[in-house]
Formats: structure tokens, C-alpha cells, sequence
């Protein structure tokens, strides 16, 4: 009874019908009408109609002239590849995160992004006893994580207005706050091909990431590496360095990306 309350409560019928036409046209073989959708389905046939013009206005439906009837467009098929592709990206990368996190003896992640954070896509730990454990569906902030910083680097100034806030969370006393400051950090990951959280996120963890870029030279997301920042010294950090890299080219080359961001790696 209180799942069916819950059902009700936020339950959306506009947005109801407009699934349950998607989901009854993506099994058919020829487009319907709007009275067959409407017979088939129980919607009013004004509804129908309404629902199909703002589908086809936004390229999610296509109005076949030969049979007067409409069927699934473009911007589904949009929709489909995009999570296809973030999925395809998920299960290409593990083996690569697999071989970081023994290399490392580090929690190696793959992150996203996801709106105004970054989503921990996929996470290895490493053969140890001793290791920092991230939970694969977490989200972080973009600004204070090394993976983050490594999306951030190669947005334009538009997408960065839309995932960062007008002001920055302070997480522990080394969180950067300041844009300009950040800026001098975005400008570093894309000159070096790493990016770092020192203590940033969270007091005592260090993280080390690079970008991942797909098949159209668009940056996807950042792996890296996280761990107890007193396992990193200065010489450590540039032998782990060295292997965050070396599992981003392999992430990026088995995506599809035949870029030279990481020739010398």
C-alpha cells in the first residue's frame, strides 16, 4: 500500500503517456496514426497529438508523409548511443583500472560526468589488505578532485558556468576556492596530462587523475588513482604519475581516440 501511495504521489500522467507511446512505438515495424496510438494506448486523442508535436518539434519523433503515421526519430537514437557509449566506456576501461590499481597499490576510478558533479563510473581496488575504498554510483564535485580537474581542463567557458557553482565548496582547509586559482590548475592538467587533489576532498587522501578522451577528441571523463596522502612522496607520485597516464592512453585508444595527447606516454 505504501509503495501504491508513493506511486501516486509522484506520479506525472503527461509524462506517463509520453513513455508509454515511446515504449509502444519502439516496438513496431511501421509508424502509426495519432487516433491508432490513441485507441491502442486509451489516451484521448488530443492528448496524442500534443504529445507527438512536442516530440517531433524536438526530433524525438518523425512524421512519416506517405502513411500519415509517426514513428521513433533521431533523438532517441541520440539518447541510446550517448548511454551506450557510457556504458561501452565502462566495461572497455575495468581491465585498464584492474592493471592501475595492481600497478599502484592504489583504489584506481573511473569518473564521469554527471550534471554538476563527477559520477564514480567503475572503481578497482587493489590485491592489498591496506587501501582507500571509493564507492562505484558516489559523486564528487568537480573542483576539489582530481578527476574532476581532469573534465574540467577541456571544457569551454559555457560548460564550465553550467557544472560549477558562482562559489566553490570549501571540503577541508586545502579545497581551492578561488576561480583564478583553478584556472592555474586546469591550465597545468593541460599542459602536463595530470591533475591532483592534495588533501582537497578529503584530509589525509590524495588523488592523481588524467583524462580520458572518445573517438571524437571530446573529454569523457578522468581515471586516476586515490590513497593515503602519507604513501606519496615526491618521488612516489611521479612513478604513480607516469602510470595514471599510461592507463588513460590505454582507456582512450581502446574508446577509439586516435589523438597525440599521450604520445610521449
Amino acid at each position: 500500500m505504501k509503495q501504491d501511495k508513493a506511486t501516486r504521489d509522484y506520479a506525472v500522467p503527461a509524462v506517463d503517456r509520453m513513455l508509454d507511446i515511446a515504449e509502444f512505438l519502439v516496438q513496431q515495424s511501421r509508424p502509426y496514426g495519432i487516433s491508432e496510438l490513441a485507441r491502442e494506448l486509451n489516451i484521448s486523442t488530443n492528448s496524442v497529438f500534443r504529445i507527438l508535436r512536442r516530440l517531433d518539434d524536438r526530433g524525438y519523433v518523425e512524421f512519416d508523409e506517405e502513411s500519415g503515421g509517426y514513428q521513433l526519430g533521431t533523438g532517441f537514437f541520440r539518447l541510446g548511443m550517448l548511454l551506450s557509449t557510457r556504458f561501452d566506456l565502462r566495461s572497455r576501461a575495468r581491465p585498464h583500472l584492474e592493471w592501475l590499481a595492481r600497478q599502484t597499490g592504489e583504489t584506481a576510478t573511473l569518473q564521469v560526468p554527471d550534471g554538476d558533479r563527477v559520477l564514480v563510473l567503475n572503481a578497482a581496488t587493489p590485491p592489498g589488505e591496506f587501501f582507500f575504498q571509493i564507492v562505484v554510483g558516489s559523486r564528487f564535485y568537480y573542483h576539489c578532485n582530481a578527476m574532476g580537474k581532469c573534465v574540467l581542463a577541456f571544457l569551454d567557458e559555457d560548460e564550465l558556468r553550467s557544472v560549477l557553482p558562482a562559489r566553490l565548496p570549501r571540503q577541508t582547509p586545502n579545497t581551492i576556492t578561488e576561480r583564478k586559482a583553478l584556472n592555474r590548475e586546469l591550465a597545468e592538467v593541460r599542459e602536463t596530462g595530470v591533475a591532483y587533489d592534495r588533501e582537497e576532498y578529503t584530509t589525509g587522501v590524495y588523488c592523481i587523475g588524467s583524462p580520458v578522451f572518445d573517438v571524437n577528441h571530446r573529454v569523457v571523463g578522468g581515471v586516476g588513482i586515490s590513497g593515503l596522502a602519507v604513501r606519496c612522496d615526491k618521488a612516489e607520485c611521479e612513478r604513480l604519475e607516469f602510470l595514471v597516464q599510461q592507463a588513460a592512453a590505454r582507456i582512450c585508444a581502446d574508446i577509439g581516440y586516435d589523438g597525440d595527447f599521450y604520445s610521449n606516454v
